[in-house]
């Protein structure tokens, strides 16, 4: 306030003498009451955001102190259970667990599933384990409210050469990619119970690779299907 109190001293200095304009006298007034106004609002602005920032304290040390990290918790310990369902599954087929692996999905959950438990080599006919694998999964998903289902395929870099693959895709690894999408969505929905409308399929060929195309455990790192299950209220578990 002190630049208040100095502007309405000069006013009243400059009423006294004679050789003050009445306009000037105006102008020193406003000046003073338009800094008195500004002062005044943001006193009102300072104060209101005290009390915001109090009221923003009082509903943080109300909040249960745990209750976000049981949440996650939970969730995280339901997504390991359905993992390790998966893996005990491939284990008994005398696969390794690492051919599916836990994808990392706002919203919801997700995995991404080797190709070699799925298809063989140049076919996007799906193998006996592969739809043991997946009918299994379908029954882990149906457990829980979800609004879609992502499914994409990928591959690795290798163009297909090979004359009767060829003959099948003639546009390479993007419709390879595409025809296993499309068939671990029809299992899913005709042998797994899933609602198809639900389901997005896409194929990506090589253009999303997640390792390096030029080892062979690279290579059979990219050649994958990945599912993304979006839930309806990812939290409640």
């Amino acid at each position: 306030m002190r630049p208040i109190r100095l502007i309405g001293t000069l006013v009243a200095c400059l009423a006294a003498t004679s050789c003050i304009s009445q306009a000037k006298y105006d102008e020193a007034v406003d000046t003073a009451q338009l800094y008195q106004r500004q002062a005044h609002d943001s006193s009102e602005y300072i104060a209101q955001l005290q009390a915001e920032n109090a009221g923003l304290r009082t509903s943080m040390e109300q909040r249960p102190a745990m209750e976000e990290g049981v949440i996650d918790a939970a969730y995280t310990a339901d997504i390991d259970e359905r993992l390790a369902s998966l893996q005990g599954l491939l284990h008994g087929m005398g696969r390794g667990s690492d051919q599916v692996t836990v994808l990392d999905v706002e919203g919801g959950y997700g995995f991404s599933v080797s190709d070699s438990v799925l298809f063989t080599s140049g076919s996007a006919a799906i193998s006996t384990d592969g739809q043991a694998l997946l009918i299994n999964l379908a029954g882990s998903i149906a457990q829980g409210d979800f609004q879609r289902i992502w499914i994409r395929g990928h591959s690795d870099s290798d163009k297909v050469t090979k004359p009767s693959t060829l003959e099948r895709f003639p546009h390479g690894n993007l419709q390879l990619s595409s025809d296993r999408a499309l068939e671990v969505a029809a299992l899913l929905a005709n042998r797994g119970g899933l609602p198809m409308s639900k389901m997005a399929i896409a194929g990506l060929g090589s253009s999303m690779p997640v390792a390096s195309n030029d080892t062979p455990e690279g290579k059979s790192s990219n050649r994958r299907v990945e599912l993304f299950i979006i839930e309806d209220s990812p939290a409640a578990k």
